[in-house]
């Protein structure tokens, strides 16, 4: 089958090494050169699908550990990967050392080129993309997956949903004085949620959702984002200094109800944006990446995108669903909502049984 991906992150490349492997043919897209860093946590089941289609990872950290608390109260949820039967819940990498690792697989097929339109498919021809270059291209299916503002996405008449959450996300590394090897934080502040994830021996990624005016002022003052983020994190983890420049973001939750069209598909950003905090976005989408890739073994294109995306559709619904809450139910900063969240947290962590279905859900090894 001749397959067109348009875009080249780490969904794009991962999707092209996929294909390449069950013996498509594959042509990627994708004029960028510098790509931002990402800290990224790949859950258990994004780890088995780049061990399926030969991808190493050298670069990261296991994750082993997640620590859940609020800031000044005594209810927390600490968990264990050994003592919910696995060796870790996957492993944190920057996005840059994941995309190299994949490239190496797909380098011949990736060509720094833009495309400037696209059609879908007709009762007469294939799906029709034209180059920059002027080339026009008909492959049996094209995949995009070129980010959640493309102006292909908006050719297509693909009609996006949004809900904004009010909140922005400052994102960066910081480098701490004593690190806890293996452990990730899910941190409530009052101000919003923090993840503070472990990349590399003393280096954490960190996202944090806040008050807009809040989030710009922290980026634009290192002192200030400092002196924040001490009072914020945990204080096993001792000093800390910035180790990356903050980017600030909207958060805006989007998500395309059908994102597809004859001989065409949207995958990660370009389908679904959710929240940011819980780290699962890349996961999710590779989760349907996977359902694609088995369906177009048996199918053609547009039976094996239906099929697919009505597998994947629930378990989308249900991490879209996780994200947000954790926004909609930590931004607020009020004492009875932080006494029964603190208690439940408690009552969950002398639970094996909860421990080990909340960290399956997250690993993706359930739906």
């Amino acid at each position: 089958m001749e397959i067109s991906i348009i875009g080249g992150g780490p969904i794009g490349l991962i999707a092209a090494r996929a294909l390449l492997e069950d013996g498509n043919q594959v042509r990627l897209f994708d004029p960028s050169i510098s790509k931002p860093k990402m800290s990224l946590a790949l859950a258990e089941s994004t780890l088995r699908l780049l061990e399926s289609i030969g991808v190493e990872l050298g670069a990261g950290q296991d994750l082993t550990e997640i620590l859940v608390n609020e800031k000044g109260l005594p209810g927390s949820i600490l968990l264990h990967a050994s003592e919910c039967g696995y060796p870790r819940f996957g492993r944190v990498v920057c996005s840059q050392a994941l995309e190299e690792a994949v490239s190496l697989h797909v380098s011949k097929s990736v060509e720094t080129v833009s495309v400037e339109t696209i059609h879908a498919r007709s009762a007469q021809a294939n799906p029709r993309i034209r180059l920059a270059t002027g080339e026009e291209v008909t492959p049996d299916l094209v995949i995009l997956a070129d980010g959640g503002r493309s102006h292909l996405t908006d050719s297509l008449g693909l009609e996006a949903q949004y809900r904004p959450f009010g909140r922005s996300a400052i994102l960066g590394r910081l480098r701490v004085g004593t690190p806890c090897l293996g452990r990730a934080y899910e941190r409530f502040i009052g101000t919003g949620p923090l993840a503070l994830l472990p990349v590399e021996n003393d280096v954490y990624g960190f996202v944090w959702s806040l008050n807009p005016d809040h989030a710009e002022r922290l980026q634009q003052s290192t002192s200030d984002l400092i002196e924040a983020l001490k009072d914020a994190i945990p204080e096993e983890l001792g000093s800390i200094e910035i180790a990356s420049d903050p980017v600030v973001i909207p958060l805006v939750e989007r998500w395309i109800d059908q994102p597809y069209r004859p001989g065409i598909v949207l995958i990660g950003n370009g389908a679904q944006t959710i929240h940011p905090v819980a780290g699962q976005g890349l996961n999710l989408a590779l989760r349907g990446v996977m359902q694609l890739t088995a369906e177009l073994k048996k199918s053609d294109p547009d039976t094996a995108v239906r099929t697919a995306f009505a597998n994947w559709k629930p378990n989308r619904d249900k991490t879209r669903l996780a994200s947000s809450s954790l926004e909609a139910l930590f931004d607020r900063d009020v004492f009875p909502r932080k006494i029964l969240t603190s208690l439940g947290m408690a009552v969950a962590d002398q639970s094996p049984w909860l421990k080990t279905k909340i960290a399956e859900a997250g690993m993706g090894v359930v739906s």
